[in-house]
């Protein structure tokens, strides 16, 4: 990993974003009208050519993704870079972004779910911050919390200091470390390149969504027997909602598959932080510096 740690600029008033799908096919209403919220807050909104396209399930072929998420890092001319929604199709993808325009000019770049394999890339190989946080697919939906784009928008122009929530199950303690992580089945998936040793000795967050209990818990294993869970300082977990039953049923829970995963380990460990694929999707920095508490159900992260 990346010693040094890079912030990029703050936006302002007329700072431009660029609007890119670099993963799944990305809805033109939903878009459009996040686009809207975004100038709403004095941006001015640049959208990447292939915006709109569609090969299968992405956002265009992979040529057509990689050239606008290409431009968007390289252009001087972009403040930020604003991922539409997640999917999947980054990994497809990030083997071929050249990253050495954006490392001499760093920008902010968000995303979540897909967008995983970008932070990891951005964080590790860069030690450049990104910001995990609500896509645009998902900003004018009914259940979209109002603290989600209040905490992207102080993200963006000014600075996130710390966040307080209450933890069950929990394993108390204190820690202190890179915070790097984001969707378990992309972590997952990655766990086979050199990014498994960028997370030894981070507070790794994970969350997700969607996935057969069987599945989640081969995920998780996956993270113990790679060496992942034991290298750790700290683990933070977020939403995990819409996870499903086989025809046989689990006999535990999520929380009980990470909690026996993590018990010969001695680190805090805190679940129901407000991130994932959640309604309250609130912002944080992937890459920063933290300090995590969790004092009983009481856990708070703040960013150093």
């Amino acid at each position: 990993m990346v010693q040094k740690i890079i912030t990029p600029p703050a936006l302002r008033r007329g700072s431009r974003v660029a609007l890119i799908a670099p993963a799944g096919l990305a809805d033109r209403g939903r878009t459009e009208e996040a686009a809207g919220i975004m100038e709403s807050w004095g941006l001015e909104i640049m959208r990447g050519r292939h915006l709109y396209e569609r090969y299968g399930v992405f956002a265009g072929t992979d040529e057509q993704r990689l050239a606008d998420l290409q431009w968007a890092m390289d252009d001087k001319a972009i403040d930020a870079v604003v991922c539409a929604r997640g999917g999947y199709g980054m990994s497809r993808i990030i083997d071929g972004v050249d990253f050495s325009s954006f490392s001499r000019k760093p920008k902010w770049i968000v995303g979540y779910s897909d967008i995983t394999v970008l932070h990891l890339f951005v964080n590790c190989g860069y030690g450049i911050k990104t910001i995990h946080g609500e896509m645009p697919l998902n900003y004018a939906a009914e259940d979209t919390a109002a603290e989600s784009l209040d905490s992207l928008k102080q993200a963006l122009f000014s600075r996130l200091d710390a966040y307080s929530w209450s933890s069950a199950p929990y394993r108390g303690g204190k820690a202190e470390g890179r915070l790097l992580g984001g969707n378990l089945s992309l972590i997952s998936h990655l766990a086979g390149t050199g990014l498994r040793d960028c997370l030894k000795g981070t507070i790794l967050f994970i969350e997700e969504r969607g996935e057969y209990m069987y599945s989640f818990d081969r995920m998780v294993t996956g993270l113990r027997l790679a060496g992942v869970l034991k290298g750790l300082r700290g683990l933070i977990v977020g939403g995990l909602t819409g996870l499903k039953e086989s025809p046989v049923s689990y006999a535990v829970g999520a929380s009980d598959i990470i909690m026996d995963a993590v018990k010969d380990y001695d680190y805090p460990v805190a679940f129901g932080f407000p991130a994932g694929h959640i309604p309250d999707n609130r912002a944080f920095y992937c890459g920063a510096d933290v300090k995590l508490e969790v004092a009983g159900a009481d856990a708070s992260l703040r960013f150093i």
